[in-house]
Formats: structure tokens, C-alpha cells, sequence
């Protein structure tokens, strides 16, 4: 079973860890849904930056990803 740890970027500051063991993450706009292991779940604003499936992190920044215009 593969659960992981979900860390919120701040700016500038050290990830912040929001929530352990989690299952499940479900993405609505920029509502994050993270569900742990016993199904209590939790909701953030962010945007996923990254996941990393070695280390079971996922990391939530709090604004959108810049974009780049062609």
C-alpha cells in the first residue's frame, strides 16, 4: 500500500506538513481533497507543484503555476 505525505510551499519558508498517510487526492479547480488512511478527509486551495512516488510527498503550493505564452 502506498500512502504519502502531503507539505504545503510556503514563500520562502520551509514545507510545512499538512497531512500524514494519505490514500486519496482528488483535484476540483483549486480545491486539493486529501483523504488519509482511516477516510478522514481534508481540504486545501492550492495547486499541485509535485509528486514524488519514491519519497510518498506530495507538495501543494499555494498559488497557480506560472504558464508560459507563445
Amino acid at each position: 500500500m502506498c500512502l504519502s505525505t502531503v507539505y504545503e510551499l510556503g514563500a520562502g519558508a520551509s514545507p510545512r506538513m499538512l497531512a500524514e498517510y494519505v490514500r486519496d487526492l482528488r483535484v476540483s479547480g483549486d480545491v486539493i481533497t486529501l483523504t488519509d488512511i482511516m477516510g478522514k478527509e481534508m481540504q486545501v486551495r492550492g495547486y499541485l507543484e509535485r509528486v514524488d512516488l519514491v519519497k510518498n510527498a506530495i507538495l501543494i503550493a499555494g498559488q497557480p503555476p506560472k504558464t508560459a505564452h507563445t
